[in-house]
């Protein structure tokens, strides 16, 4: 439910999932944004990171 959620976080950038497992053996999943527009990106990005920590997901950005 989490991440239907969070993949639904508006802002105009479209958003995907990948889920695996990092070289410590930790579950991780990658959010993707994309959107030619860098600001629309900026601005998803934002309401992404707000959405996580509603949620108490950590999150990064890289």
């Amino acid at each position: 439910m989490t991440l239907a959620a969070l993949l639904a976080t508006p802002g105009g950038a479209a958003l995907s999932a990948r889920s695996g497992t990092d070289a410590a053996g930790h579950a991780r999943t990658v959010l993707t944004l994309a959107h030619p527009d860098p600001e629309v990106v900026a601005a998803t990005r934002q309401h992404l990171l707000r959405a996580c920590q509603e949620r108490g997901v950590r999150a990064f950005v890289v």
